[in-house]
């Protein structure tokens, strides 16, 4: 369609910029879905999706602060969700600043999830996995106890999940 010279609506751009994503085009996939962010028309579902896959654009490409910036842009848009606190976590997760890490973890805890927006939803952000984090965040702050606590919150959500089991081995041998 494109090498046809049409033009794409915004959901059309937005696919379209995923397909570039998932075939790891990614500085081709930046540049369709900041193009789609400037459609006015682009459902908000999909504006913040394209945010978080901006993000992992520009993580693939070795740019974290573009990612982290990608991520907080979504926040125009909407209030956090929990699949956009869990992704700024992990943002500041990685840098090792893990104080700030759990606080966007935590935040993810309070995030109601709704599956009536139509919206693409990671039901894992919604318990397990801001638990498990919080598990690794407070481990390495030095606090046994709330790392626990929040270990067996999350074989609460998956109870034969292997990194909770792995933890709480971990836990009984240190």
């Amino acid at each position: 369609m494109l090498a046809r010279g049409r033009s794409l609506v915004p959901r059309e751009r937005f696919y379209y910029a995923r397909e570039l994503y998932y075939n790891a085009r990614y500085d081709d996939a930046v540049r369709e879905l900041e193009a789609f962010l400037r459609q006015p028309e682009g459902w908000i579902e999909n504006q913040l999706e394209a945010c978080r896959c901006i993000a992992w654009c520009k993580s693939a490409l070795g740019d974290a602060d573009g990612a982290l910036r990608a991520l907080l842009g979504a926040m125009a848009y909407a209030a956090p969700r929990a699949e956009l606190c869990c992704e700024i976590g992990r943002c500041f997760f990685e840098r090792g600043d893990y104080p700030t890490a759990v606080f966007w973890y935590e935040l993810a805890l309070t995030r109601e999830r709704d599956d009536r927006t139509g919206g693409f939803v990671s039901p894992d952000c919604y318990g397990y996995l801001p638990c498990i984090q919080l598990c690794i965040c407070y481990d390495r702050l030095g606090d046994r106890e709330k790392a626990k606590a929040y270990n067996e919150r999350a074989g609460s959500y998956k109870p034969d999940d292997p990194s909770v089991l792995y933890n709480r081995a971990y836990f009984t041998k240190n």
